[in-house]
């Protein structure tokens, strides 16, 4: 069978398969519960309703598409991806455990695809009681596996609410057969709290509360709301991204980056790089300047009176995309960071310069540099497109998704997107030294 790791990606060889969850756990057991669940989830990663919840009170979807058997020390999911209807664009296969222990009692943990496919999930020192073990996907016509392994403190109640779940009594530390006579858990769109970040959106940035909420809810789900880290945003400006900052979809971009940065580093500051044949540095983006950012560059040196060789969206940077050089300098800068640096990296495409990139790739992940490639209304990704086969390297550093609309992609999606393997990053460069 194949080995899938964390982040991994698989195209699923048949739409119809069994995916069997098997555990054993240690000496240190304290009689807790473990049960595996199912989510049906829409394109904005919710529930639709209670039939979309397949678990211990409802072990069989009304489509017949998932058919789930707990057993002993494990459980056995019938799936059938051909009887889902068009709005189910995920599922979400996961472990809850109910009780006193967490991931980190048990002696192992595996998801078994067909037969065809094995992901063992890391469990040293880890303390949550719930996991989204991986997940089906639609992409370019085809469904794909995730593994994941995404953990979740509180158990049941925050994962099954950040996918639109209410739950009404959640389960205490009861044995299983108690279960079946509690109240099943109805489905609702979520009510999130907003975090500490709210009071300063609302002092200096009010025009962005709304994002309060998508972020703190991705920022739950992907375990990242204690985080510190640095925050950089590198920012194609060649002829090619002439419609996206025309459309405003690159401020509107910096602003969420900008939110995130606030929440993730402690002044908020973040660095930007704009590039095209050069590149050239700007001052760092606070809450108290991103109103109107994109426009002030694009006019500033303008103001000056330099004009004439200043050519290009940003003045002077050229038309022609050249990735190589500022992805150096940004490895130069962030090498020595004794916090993780997360950069986000815009690109409309049209890479060529594949070797070079790979290189500067492979010498910053033995530094503490992850970085988040967003492919925007472009294509011609180029190396972005093969992370997931990029094995040359001393840990897996990079992500990339593509946004071909940017104005169809809800904040949270976008959250989400941007969020997704950080966290596995930051304990892989825990575990490397690469982080103290």
């Amino acid at each position: 069978m194949q080995q899938l790791i964390s982040g991994q990606n698989t195209l699923l060889q048949s739409q119809q398969f069994t995916l069997t969850v098997d555990y054993k756990t240690s000496n240190q057991w304290q009689q807790s519960s473990i049960d595996a669940a199912v989510f049906l989830l829409d394109q904005n990663d919710k529930v639709r309703n209670d039939e979309d919840f397949i678990f211990y009170n409802q072990l069989d979807s009304k489509n017949g598409s998932i058919r789930l058997k707990n057993q002993m020390n494990g459980a056995s999911i019938e799936v059938n991806l051909n009887l889902l209807d068009n709005t189910t664009k995920k599922v979400a296969f996961t472990l809850v455990i109910d009780g006193k222990d967490t991931l980190a009692n048990l002696q192992q943990l595996t998801l078994t695809i067909a037969n065809q496919y094995i992901f063992e999930v890391l469990l040293d020192n880890r303390t949550e009681k719930a996991l989204i073990l991986g997940q089906c996907y639609m992409h370019n016509g085809a469904w794909k596996f995730r593994a994941l392994g995404q953990g979740f403190n509180g158990g049941l109640r925050p994962l099954a609410e950040q996918y639109g779940v209410e739950i009404i009594d959640e389960p205490s530390d009861v044995n299983s057969q108690s279960k079946a006579n509690q109240t099943t858990p109805i489905p609702k769109l979520e009510q999130t709290s907003p975090v500490d970040l709210a009071k300063k959106l609302e002092k200096k940035a009010p025009h962005l509360v709304s994002l309060i909420k998508p972020i703190t809810i991705s920022l739950e789900k992907h375990q990242l709301t204690h985080v510190k880290a640095r925050v950089a945003f590198v920012l194609d400006a060649s002829g090619s991204m002439h419609s996206e900052f025309k459309k405003g979809n690159v401020q509107q971009v910096l602003n969420r980056i900008a939110v995130l940065a606030a929440q993730f580093d402690d002044d908020g500051a973040m660095d930007l790089w704009g590039f095209a044949e050069r590149h050239k540095k700007y001052h760092d983006v606070t809450l108290d300047n991103v109103d109107g950012y994109i426009e002030r560059i694009q006019t500033e040196d303008r103001k000056k009176g330099l004009r004439g060789s200043f050519t290009g969206i940003l003045p002077g940077l050229g038309g022609v995309n050249n990735e190589p050089p500022v992805m150096d300098e940004v490895l130069d800068t962030f090498k020595s960071s004794k916090e993780p640096a997360f950069i986000v990296f815009i690109t409309d495409g049209g890479i060529s310069k594949n070797r070079q990139i790979k290189q500067i790739l492979q010498k910053s992940a033995h530094y503490p540099i992850f970085w988040k490639f967003v492919g925007l209304g472009g294509r011609s990704y180029g190396i972005l497109e093969d992370f997931d086969d990029f094995t040359d390297r001393i840990v897996d550093n990079t992500d990339f998704f593509p946004i071909d609309n940017f104005r169809a992609l809800s904040d949270e999606e976008l959250y989400d997107k941007l969020l997704v393997e950080f966290n596995d990053w930051l304990n892989k460069a825990k575990q490397l030294g690469i982080l103290k």
